[in-house]
Order: C-alpha cells, then sequence, then structure tokens
C-alpha cells in the first residue's frame, strides 16, 4: 500500500487518496467472483482494480496533477462516493475473504499463520522485483525521469502521459495484491478504504516519493507497533504512537529519511 502510494505520488506529484478504495473493491471482487474459484476471482479482480485506477487517473488525477492540494480533494471525495457506492450494493456489513493458504508454521515458538508467512515472501519478491524494473529497464528509467523533473523528461523524449498511466498500472496492482495478501486476515467493510490512513506514518517517514523510504518505513513502523502491543498493550496505542511519531518527524525533518527538497 505504502509503496504504491508513494509511486504515484513521486511521478505525478498528487496526493491519491482514492488508493485505498483499490485496495477494498478489489477484496470486494475477490469476495463476490469467489464462486469461479479462489484464482481466477484473484486474477479477474486484479485486472478489474487496474482498470478501475486507470479510469481514476484519467478523469480525476491527470487533469489535476499539477493542483496537488485539488487532486487531494477530489480523490478524497471519489474514496466517500466508492465507499457510498459500496454500501449501497453489498450493504453496510462486514466480509471475510478466504485464505489463499490456510495452517500454521511454528518459527521460534511463535504460532505464525502460513498466510501471513505467504505475504512475507511475495511481497519481498515483489519489491525486488519492482527494484529491478524501476532501475534496469527502458520504462522504469522513464519512471524516474519524470518523478525527477517532468520538464526535462518532456524534452529529451520521454512521453509523460504514458508513463503516469504505467505508474498508475503498477499502483494499482499494489494496491490490489495488498487485498489479496491481506484482506483474508482482517474483515473489509465499506470504509476499509482508510487502510490508507495506516500507511501515511510510513510514507512520512520514508519522504514522499520514495520508494525505497516507503519499504524502510514500512519495517520502521510495523516493528515499532508490534512492539508497543507486545510489551505495553495493543488496541488504538500502538497506531496513535506512529502517527506522534509522524507529527514529531514532520516538525524536524519535513522531508523524511530518504525524501529530498523541492526547489522552485
Amino acid at each position: 500500500m505504502s509503496i504504491g502510494f508513494a509511486l504515484i505520488n513521486g511521478v505525478a506529484r498528487v496526493f491519491n487518496l482514492a488508493h485505498g478504495s483499490l485496495y477494498m473493491l478489489c477484496a470486494y471482487s475477490i469476495y463476490s467472483l469467489s464462486f469461479l474459484g479462489l484464482g481466477t476471482a484473484i486474477v479477474v479482480s486484479l485486472i478489474l482494480t487496474i482498470i478501475a485506477g486507470f479510469v481514476i487517473f484519467q478523469f480525476f488525477i491527470y487533469p489535476l496533477k499539477k493542483k496537488s492540494v485539488g487532486s487531494a480533494i477530489v480523490t478524497l471525495s471519489l474514496a466517500l462516493l466508492i465507499q457510498a457506492l459500496v454500501t449501497i450494493i453489498w450493504g453496510p456489513q462486514y466480509i471475510s475473504n478466504p485464505d489463499i493458504i490456510t495452517g500454521i508454521t511454528i518459527i521460534l515458538g511463535v504460532p505464525v499463520t502460513n498466510q501471513k508467512l505467504l505475504s512475507l515472501i511475495v511481497v519481498i519478491i515483489l519489491v525486488v522485483i519492482l527494484g529491478l524494473f524501476i532501475n534496469r529497464t527502458k520504462i522504469g528509467k522513464s519512471i524516474k525521469a519524470v518523478a525527477q523533473n517532468m520538464d526535462v523528461a518532456k524534452l529529451v523524449g520521454i512521453n509523460t502521459r504514458n508513463t503516469f498511466l504505467i505508474s498508475m498500472g503498477i499502483s494499482a496492482v499494489l494496491a490490489g495484491l495488498a487485498a489479496v495478501l491481506f484482506a483474508p486476515g482482517y474483515s473489509v467493510s465499506p470504509t476499509s478504504w482508510t487502510i490508507l490512513f495506516r500507511a501515511f506514518p510510513v510514507i512520512v517517514l520514508g519522504g514522499l516519493g520514495s520508494l525505497s523510504g516507503a519499504l524502510v518505513g514500512s519495517f520502521v513502523i510495523s516493528f515499532t507497533e508490534r512492539t508497543i502491543e507486545f510489551t505495553i498493550g495493543g488496541g488504538y496505542l500502538p497506531p496513535t504512537v506512529t502517527f506522534a511519531i509522524m507529527l514529531v518527524i514532520i516538525f524536524i525533518k519535513p522531508t523524511g529519511l530518504f525524501g529530498k527538497k523541492m526547489e522552485d
């Protein structure tokens, strides 16, 4: 979730607050198509999530990509609209998706569900593939160029519109895969798009638009929350502490650990 949000923010320079809606829509799609078989439901749902991402970008993000505040308001309104539509279609009740893999594995005396182990393995593979794609391929280098300086990228012949679309497609896939991997462990409701807000401390810590920062920030924030949960207590305390950390970072180092200062 964090890397997908950081990617579209770094490339298009917009706050896509509807990013969490892609997670929610993919989860509901898998739930509705599960009668086709879990594998088929996942593939079809990911394709539908990509299409939804393209629609959001084409009609709501691209026209306002130079107005970050405006796009944030528009995408937040869109997220609330999608929440209302999901409530009308599926109802307000919670749903639960089946695990891809069942069972529990004992690691150093700690029981861990195989679904979470699968999630960890898949995420590591995805991060490696994404890193190689961004740094080694022509399209990936175009994404980096547009993120660094869009005007100069245009001058050297890079099609910025296509680059934006590719970035949005990757961002949508990552949101969809987050639903595939993590929705089975949690109940999903029409307000589940707010999972995006859990990613904010991660993004602020790592630096807006920084993929490596989002990765490092995810581990730091997750480790912090789990440590607090096991030593002090759970409930609302872990996220409260992480948001407090976010506020401190904003005051001390607004660009985050890996963010760069922007100059006009």
